[in-house]
């Protein structure tokens, strides 16, 4: 039974909110990979696993986004730097329409063999500097016979999507991962995702792979570190042009990610994707039978033990394609897993015997994230032994100084301009007016997303807001004790569904019933915030007036604090990507609290059921939008600074404070004019924002409450 009670420690500053609604979510996400888990047991056979991999294309396709059209590349090379045993050539390509990618191409020197050469799409990580973070690693497949293209991912090296214009070399999203977030909000509207964009990318680079004529396009592999491997990984799954496939400090399992360090960036967290069942072996096992080498370190910030499992996992689903993968026994018994190893080791998950010729192979080794100097040479046999036959894959070239990262490797002290595509270092300002993920989203939106319709129904609207949203609450489900109902006024804990909602209660000293407001605020009203003071004079006014008034901070209660990839991002956007990874939302969580605490003010003997009324500034305005249009309860709702439309949101050059908005798919269904015309006389708006406003600033006009017939006796 839910219950309240008054308390004079509420812990406002504390991470109690953070700590229970990052729980809650990751206790939904246990339950889905228990069940995706007992699904792929029951797995037995080839026809089977063929079935399942048709089935998880599938699903990762209608959750990324449907691929682009293939257009014309318009390859060029705009100049190269011969070196003693290969050429670097500077790549451009266009992956869309006016949307140019800034890549490198390694060449080894020597007459081209008469079945071609194999080839290497590498990935960089998470870093500014893209494709030259990775130059020594190309230069190392170079020496060993593979034509290599290095490439720059969206918001990394030369195509930041939001340089700062003092210093277009500088992002206003801070970094990668910033960039990818802030790029990743206006896709998710539509139902995609920024990952469509980084694995078009990809796959248009496979593409200019297979049109050199020196090139085997039946020989290309790819291979990714960090965000690379996410990259890698994803592409794996999806292309089966990939002959073999190398991801490395990537894979991990979400029952050991999310308690650790959490869902990271914004192509590694697809919204629904553990909902739909899916989780990172999936990545492994959609490859099968094709070569993969999953390879990570034992002290990565992605737990190893996660790794070890999806391996584990992966192991026996691709020994139904390739028995050798399941390795033979190198003792009595059945396999078990052995104690990691100290030094670089392969196939660590299992006790047998596993032949380096098997389709599947674990790599690891000591170190941290990133770690791969130890290993790098078994990293290049994998690849060796499957895509160039009859080479010496057990003895790499792999000269000391081209191990090391930085200036002391050879690759980085050429001149910059060797790996420098663009005239100016980056595509934005090289070439003014090119397309971004933004304009792109923008063409995608018109094809999707309808120009006209009718508002929805009643009925029609609740039902997609509850869809997409994840809402379930139930008006009137939430019951409270006695001992809750009569609690006084001062500092005030509303213990819902099992979560503690921090607030303020104000009850007039008349006998009676009264009407009752519930003011949702982003945290105390205690507080010494601009927007904590206004709050406080609200809640004063109203509680003046003769309103019992409940000031509640809905979850996270208290708000704590996270990492914050970026400032314009704010510090909820890692929580909304938990939310949105097992098909909830900030939002939908917000809007079942408010339907909770309507139940509690509903139930008070001191309250008037009929006269129950909402106020709200900013993220927590749409909030009530929504929440209104579920719960006829409130019979007035009054925003200020609400967002007007997630269509203006889309055409914003670059959104800030918006991830506590952002519904995935929200346009699919509605707008948020379809929940200002829904509420119609019970609403009152002032001030409503664009999405170009700085949504993360959001103050509280307290002129228009008086106006509200229902906020007062």
């Amino acid at each position: 039974m839910a219950a309240a009670a008054k308390t004079a420690d509420v812990p406002y500053l504390n991470q109690a909110g953070r700590e229970a609604i990052n729980s809650y979510l990751d206790g939904l996400a246990a339950r889905y990979e228990a069940q995706r888990a007992a699904a792929v047991a029951a797995i037995h056979t080839r026809a089977a696993a063929e079935a399942r991999q048709r089935e998880v294309r599938k699903k990762i396709l209608a959750l990324i986004g449907a691929l682009p059209r293939r257009t014309p590349l318009d390859a060029k090379v705009l100049g190269q730097t011969q070196l003693k045993e290969f050429r670097i050539e500077k790549v451009l390509f266009y992956s869309q329409p006016n949307f140019p990618v800034t890549a490198l191409l390694y060449v080894p020197d020597g007459p081209v063999p008469a079945d071609r050469r194999a080839a290497i799409l590498l990935s960089p990580g998470h870093t500014p500097a893209g494709k030259l973070e990775d130059v020594g690693m190309a230069a190392l497949f170079a020496m060993n016979g593979f034509v290599v293209l290095s490439y720059d991912p969206i918001g990394q090296g030369e195509r930041l999507q939001y340089p700062n214009p003092a210093d277009p070399s500088k992002s206003l999203a801070s970094r990668p991962t910033g960039e990818h977030g802030e790029a990743s909000l206006q896709p998710m509207l539509i139902g995609d995702t920024f990952a469509r964009y980084e694995v078009w990318d990809a796959m248009r680079g496979i593409d200019y792979l297979q049109s050199l004529p020196f090139v085997d396009p039946h020989r290309i592999g790819a291979f990714g570190c960090s965000g690379g491997g996410t990259i890698t990984a994803l592409v794996g799954a999806l292309d089966p042009r990939l002959a073999a496939i190398g991801t490395a400090c990537y894979i991990t399992s979400f029952d050991t990610l999310l308690p650790s360090i959490g869902p990271q960036d914004a192509e590694q967290s697809t919204p629904r994707f553990i909902s739909s069942g899916l989780g990172f072996p999936d990545f492994i096992e959609e490859a099968a039978p094709r070569p993969y080498a999953v390879i990570g370190t034992y002290s990565d910030m992605f737990p190893f033990a996660g790794l070890r499992a999806s391996v584990i996992e992966a192991r026996r689903f691709y020994s139904l394609f390739n028995p050798a993968s399941a390795g033979t026994p190198s003792g009595s018994g059945a396999p078990s897993v052995p104690r990691t190893p100290a030094g670089p080791a392969l196939n660590a998950d299992t006790t047998n015997h596993v032949a380096p010729t098997a389709r599947l192979q674990f790599i690891t080794g000591p170190g941290h994230h990133g770690a791969l100097r130890p290993i790098m040479g078994q990293i290049i046999s994998f690849f060796m032994r499957n895509l160039e036959p009859g080479s010496d894959a057990d003895h790499p070239v792999l000269p000391p100084d081209y191990l090391l990262y930085g200036p002391k490797n050879p690759m980085f002290q050429l001149p910059r301009s060797t790996y420098q595509v663009m005239p100016t270092g980056q595509v934005s300002t090289s070439y003014p007016g090119c397309a971004t993920v933004q304009s792109l989203n923008l063409a995608r939106a018109a094809e999707v997303i309808p120009a006209h319709r009718p508002f929805l129904t009643q009925e029609a609207l609740a039902k997609a807001i509850r869809k997409v949203t994840g809402a379930d609450a139930v008006p009137g489900a939430a019951k409270y004790s006695a001992k809750a109902l009569d609690a006084g006024p001062g500092p005030f804990v509303l213990h819902a569904h099992r979560f503690d909602l921090v607030g303020n209660l104000a009850v007039p000293r008349t006998p009676g019933r009264h009407p009752a407001v519930l003011m949702l605020v982003p945290d105390s009203i205690d507080g010494s915030s601009a927007i904590d003071r206004e709050n406080k004079a609200r809640f004063e006014r109203l509680a003046a007036a003769g309103n019992v008034v409940l000031a509640l901070t809905p979850r996270p209660s208290p708000p704590g604090w996270d990492q914050m990839k970026s400032p314009i991002l704010g510090p909820y956007y890692l929580l909304s990507l938990r939310a949105d990874l097992v098909g909830k939302t900030l939002v939908g969580l917000r809007v079942d609290d408010v339907i909770r605490a309507t139940d509690y003010l509903a139930e008070r003997a001191d309250v008037d059921p009929a006269r129950i009324s909402a106020v709200g500034s900013g993220h927590m305005g749409l909030v009530l939008l929504h929440a209104g249009v579920l719960d006829s309860r409130l019979e007035h709702i009054t925003v200020d600074h609400v967002l007007r439309s997630y269509e203006s949101l889309l055409r914003a050059p670059m959104p800030v404070g918006a991830p506590e908005d952002v519904i995935p798919g929200v346009l699919r269904y509605y707008d948020i004019p379809d929940l200002t015309h829904a509420l119609g006389k019970r609403l009152t708006e002032t001030m409503p924002l664009s999405g170009a406003a700085d949504l993360s600033q959001m103050s509280t006009p307290l002129n228009t409450l008086e106006k509200v017939p229902s906020l007062a006796n």
